[in-house]
């Protein structure tokens, strides 16, 4: 029935400033400007990450980003000023939470050697 995830679409109160700060903070890869909603490549996956503007509202749904080098991205991610948790360990995973300027949450894990 499905072969991937196309995209995550993230609702955000300013398209503009969440461009920058995708854009900067993030380091995405703006691959596609709608004009009313942006898309951003997330590394080397197919997958994508799209933002749009329009009502914020909490989720259930959390994007988890990969990271081969988790504790240096999450100093950038602190260094940029972004609300960041501390790095967890859940078995064969370690990761860290944080939001977006419009408290959109994310999760960024790494994989524990075996």
């Amino acid at each position: 029935m499905f072969s991937k995830i196309d995209t995550v679409h993230i609702q955000v109160n300013d398209l503009k400033k969440a461009q920058h700060w995708y854009e900067e903070v993030l380091e995405l890869e703006q691959i596609f400007n709608s004009g009313k909603y942006f898309v951003f490549k997330i590394g080397v996956g197919e997958s994508t990450l799209t933002i749009q503007e329009g009502e914020v509202r909490p989720s259930s749904i959390t994007p988890i980003l990969f990271s081969d080098a988790l504790e240096e991205t999450r100093l950038k991610l602190l260094e940029k000023d972004v609300e960041v948790g501390e790095i967890e360990v859940d078995e064969d995973v370690t990761y860290f939470e944080f939001r977006d300027l419009d408290g959109n949450g994310f999760e960024v894990c790494q994989y524990i050697p075996l």
